[in-house]
């Protein structure tokens, strides 16, 4: 199925400002506009500080969709059907459209808002998206067990912590190879460029800790959810089309996406077995800088190291937070 049919409902965390309000106007106009069959429901949290998990879980109170879309107000990218069609037919049970994100500068912003296309426009700056972060489409059933944390308030950290979450207890995400660009506004208050508040980091310090440990991360969701999602994670799983063999995989494997006699297929529903998964927060050295930034920050020890893992190469960070605990 195409992914502008499917049982699918667009969820934004969403609270008003003036400087806001002309982006989100924009962006949800062209949701309307290309997703017409797709709901497009708001998020809010009650007035005084910020949680983007309890706007998530707002929203989430006025839909039955299978299918959902956590997106942030001021984002938009192409590769969002096929991101979608990945988890409404069974392939992912989680998928980020988008590999880089685009930053536009205030005047490429305004301009856009003006009328003037997305692509092409200068940018403050393009990196490496971060996982659970900007636009991701979540199967309901999973989304229910493994919600976006509401302890986190305010900005920052929140979206990492849901990655961890998710990759631990449901397996890897797909992930396309779209832009993800985001509109220019005045950023959210923080403590550093890279962490939002001392008591945020040190919440995302203990899903790195549970990183790779369902159980472990069971119980930090149990804090705030009452049916954390059990069994195994799903694995990715190909079948020859020649013989009829089938292999898994924790993550895509490379080689068979790109031969003609390979399909990626569904794979079972994740069982009730006990897993024997280890992987710890460390990333592997063949993972972008920008794994190794967030891994990096969440072992910082104050604001000051946040802000100076930004400035280090990924070289650096490897030497200084690689080693072997």
């Amino acid at each position: 199925m195409g992914a502008h049919g499917g049982d699918v409902a667009v969820v934004v965390p969403w609270r008003p400002s003036p400087d806001r309000l002309p982006l989100w106007d924009w962006v949800r106009a062209r949701w309307a506009a290309e997703f017409p069959d797709w709901p497009i429901l708001t998020g809010g949290c009650p007035d005084g500080v910020w949680s983007k998990g309890t706007a998530v879980a707002d929203a989430l109170t006025r839909t039955s969709a299978r299918t959902v879309i956590v997106a942030d107000a001021d984002v938009w990218t192409p590769g969002i059907p096929t991101a979608v069609d990945e988890v409404l037919a069974g392939r992912a049970r989680w998928a980020m459209p988008h590999a880089l994100v685009r930053r536009l500068t205030p005047d490429a912003t305004l301009a856009v808002l003006d009328g003037a296309p997305l692509d092409g426009q200068p940018t403050v700056e393009t990196h490496q998206g971060m996982p659970g972060g900007g636009l991701v489409v979540v199967a309901r059933d999973l989304l229910d067990g493994v919600p976006m944390d509401p302890a986190f308030t305010g900005w920052g950290q929140e979206d990492s912590a849901w990655a961890l979450a998710l990759t631990t207890l449901a397996g890897p995400m797909w992930r396309g190879t779209a832009d993800l660009t985001h509109l220019w506004h005045p950023p959210a208050p923080r403590r550093s460029r890279s962490v939002g508040s001392a008591e945020s980091l040190a919440r995302f310090r203990r899903y790195v800790a549970a990183s790779g440990r369902p159980d472990e991360m069971r119980g930090l969701l149990a804090e705030f959810c009452p049916t954390p999602l059990e069994g195994s994670p799903t694995v990715y799983r190909y079948r020859n089309d020649n013989t009829g063999d089938e292999v898994e995989y924790p993550q895509p494997n490379a080689r068979l996406e790109m031969l003609p006699n390979w399909t990626r297929i569904a794979a079972p529903e994740p069982t009730s077995e006990p897993t024997t998964q280890s992987t710890v927060g460390r990333p592997p050295v063949s993972e972008p800088k920008a794994a190794w930034v967030e891994y990096a920050t969440s072992l910082a020890q104050d604001s000051d190291e946040a802000a100076e893992i930004l400035t280090l190469t990924k070289a650096d960070l490897i030497d200084r937070y690689g080693k072997e605990n």
